[in-house]
């Protein structure tokens, strides 16, 4: 009976210590990830995100952040095949991250921008935006209060010509929706994303003219 004791608090204290592992790690690779925007240290993160899903198996956010890792390469390219490739990467670790949370607001908001991004020339608007506005949509079902998720919004209206209802002055009621959020929205946990309050607050400024 002793010994099955000792097994049992032994195995309890290894299990503590690799959660414990789990969330240092993490936090060590999100903090690394928003500093950067150089695409191969970025790819060089996802590739440790990746690791840490394969590793742990029912946890989306390594996945979720391999992902964002990728779609975070493409904001300073410009070659369309390029930015393809990365986003094709991004999807991969997205669909992962799906299979595991499919009713999570942030993998639909994620998946909303990553179709955004897809549009670099005029021929893919109306296809990836419409996909665009359909994930964010789902993420509104899910989790109406997510400033990301408004962000994200905004920045497809903003990106729409104005002759189909897009524009700085449509997008800025969102943004500044976004903006009201972001100040009081609460994250489910220290490892839950915390990106583009900075975006939007630059966004907001640049149609304010400041």
């Amino acid at each position: 009976m002793k010994t099955a004791l000792i097994l049992i608090f032994s195995m309890m204290a290894s299990f503590s210590v690799f959660a414990n592992d789990y969330e240092t790690t993490m936090k060590e690779s999100i903090e690394e990830m928003y500093q950067t925007q150089e695409p191969e240290i970025l790819s060089k993160i996802a590739g440790e995100f990746y690791r840490i899903g394969e590793a742990e198996q029912d946890k989306w956010l390594p996945y979720y952040y391999a992902a964002y890792s990728y779609v975070s390469i493409t904001y300073n390219l410009e070659d369309g095949d390029e930015i393809d490739a990365w986003l094709d990467k991004g999807q991969n670790m997205l669909d992962k991250a799906m299979e595991l949370k499919p009713d999570e607001a942030e993998n639909h908001v994620l998946q909303g921008l990553l179709y955004s991004m897809r549009i670099t020339n005029p021929m893919r608007g109306m296809k990836f935006s419409g996909l665009s506005n359909d994930a964010l949509a789902k993420a509104e079902k899910l989790e109406p209060e997510n400033p990301r998720l408004w962000l994200c919004k905004a920045q497809n209206v903003y990106y729409t010509p104005s002759m189909f209802g897009g524009g700085a002055e449509n997008a800025k009621p969102l943004f500044e929706k976004a903006a009201e959020l972001f100040d009081t929205f609460e994250p489910r946990g220290e490892l839950y994303p915390g990106w583009g309050k900075e975006t939007n607050a630059a966004q907001l400024a640049s149609i304010n003219g400041e």
